[in-house]
């Protein structure tokens, strides 16, 4: 891969070595990864053991380029290949590190994971309704197993983001060398939860919260609101890290939103983008006792 873009790793082997070396860094967030190391490397183990099928393939596809450039991202343009067979085989895998990290909401996890299990849960119609918003049905679901409809939808998008992620690999690669100036993904339309700055001059790197696709932004732009007033621009550091230099948080004055940046620019090793963004929780905290919000809802800044 190009020195110009963020190299990855995001294997099961890659994760275990990016939550060890978090903790060897950063000793005061092993509860963290504790916590949610293990619903990381489920989803990459399901990832590996579960692969799209090789029919999946980008040939026969072809991306309408004059919807593209008007800010259409491709899953809207071309739909996702259908998963919810497989979606059955996620739910044993990932709800059980899920409660064993958000205890605060275990009840209602596991009514969802009952719901799944007896067939309380229209499968079919709720992964339907989450890829499509469609906040009654999903209403109604969340209604017949007793659970609350916020912590259904986190739940949803958890167990959807493996599909979302390797899809998003194969049909990302249609975008190359088409221009995009959006602040969400042109894969998914999703926001970014970190940004990476790579190659000569820091060139911005966005990584989608939910597919893992990756793409050029402006660097003084707010992806959120656009506004590129530097004067409105800030950033902070974690004057406690023992890598402050290369973790920051940029903030938006404008709409208040906030989003983690790590320097990668003398980094040799791949990085796992995930592993990193929950180890700058202290950024996080940071950002939100300033009054700033994410750009997007994890796993790991909803706690703060």
């Amino acid at each position: 891969m190009s020195k110009e873009r963020i190299r990855h790793d995001r294997s099961v082997k890659g994760i275990e070595k990016a939550l060890e070396t978090l903790v060897l860094g950063k000793p005061e967030l092993d509860g963290i990864v504790t916590a949610f190391g293990p619903l990381l490397l489920a989803k990459a183990a399901f990832k590996e053991e579960c692969p799209l099928p090789e029919s999946f393939k980008t040939e026969s596809l072809s991306l309408d380029q004059a919807r593209f450039s008007q800010g259409e991202p491709v899953f809207a343009s071309l739909g996702m290949m259908d998963f919810q067979d497989d979606f059955k085989r996620v739910v044993p895998r990932l709800l059980p590190p899920m409660k064993d990290a958000f205890v605060g909401i275990r009840e209602d996890l596991e009514k969802i994971e009952k719901g799944f299990s007896t067939h309380g849960i229209d499968t079919h119609e709720c992964v339907r309704a989450f890829l499509n918003d469609q906040q009654q049905v999903l209403e109604k679901q969340a209604a017949q197993i007793g659970a609350s409809l916020p912590v259904f939808q986190f739940v949803l998008g958890q167990l959807v983001k493996p599909f979302m992620e390797m899809q998003a690999a194969v049909l990302g690669p249609l975008t190359e060398g088409l221009q995009w100036l959006h602040g969400y993904c042109p894969v998914c339309g999703s926001h970014a939860a970190i940004a990476g700055l790579a190659g000569e001059g820091g060139k911005r790197w966005l990584q989608c919260a939910h597919c893992n696709h990756e793409w050029r932004f402006n660097r003084h732009t707010c992806p959120r609101c656009n506004d590129s007033d530097h004067s409105k621009h800030e950033y902070f550091f974690d004057e406690n890290s023992p890598v402050k230099a290369g973790e920051r948080v940029d903030v938006c004055n404008e709409c208040r939103s906030y989003l983690l940046t790590m320097d990668l620019r003398e980094r040799i090793d791949p990085v796992n983008m995930d592993v990193a963004a929950m180890g700058m929780m202290p950024l996080d905290i940071l950002a939100q006792q300033k009054g700033y919000t994410p750009l997007v809802s994890t796993p790991w800044n909803s706690v703060t």
